[in-house]
């Protein structure tokens, strides 16, 4: 339980830092797909290596994934939506006034929208989290994929 605090607050605060970066222009992009597709292996690196995460087997990884997923993207949204609102009002001709109808359109939309593509991120962010988990795992049983192939054996191929 007291792991699932430390990686909800961890989750929110990187989603917060990537919505920050969400508003410059090129940089924008890199840090939306980041959070879409990788954001629970990087959090989940990092809480283990400062040691406040313990994954025993890949299940837990899934859910720690999805679950460090879903909350990055909420804090990326609770930073990225309210400001460019603000700057959709100085900057007329950009993308922030596509957000901006989006938040005039209706509360609700606005709230199904972000908790829809929050559970897209959740499914894209499991995979990742199964996989940060495979690797810490691997590390630790110094295990080592290979493909050997015994001659005389006939291996399917």
């Amino acid at each position: 339980m007291e792991s699932i605090k430390k990686l909800s607050i961890f989750s929110l605060i990187f989603g917060a830092i990537s919505g920050f970066l969400g508003l410059l222009p090129f940089v924008g992009v890199l840090a939306f797909l980041m959070i879409i597709f990788c954001s629970s292996f990087i959090i989940l690196v990092l809480l283990k290596k400062t040691g406040n995460l313990f994954c025993p087997d890949e299940k837990t990884g899934m859910l720690y994934g999805g679950l460090a997923g879903f909350i990055a993207y909420i804090g990326f949204s609770l930073t990225f939506i309210p400001l460019s609102f603000i700057l959709s009002f100085i900057f007329k001709e950009s993308y922030f006034t596509g957000i901006a109808m989006i938040v005039k359109s209706g509360f609700m939309l606005m709230i199904m929208l972000i908790f829809f593509i929050g559970i897209l991120c959740a499914m894209m962010n499991v995979f990742s989290g199964l996989a940060s988990v495979y690797f810490f795992n691997s590390e630790n049983k110094n295990a080592k994929f290979t493909l050997k192939s015994e001659k005389g054996k006939n291996n399917g191929f």
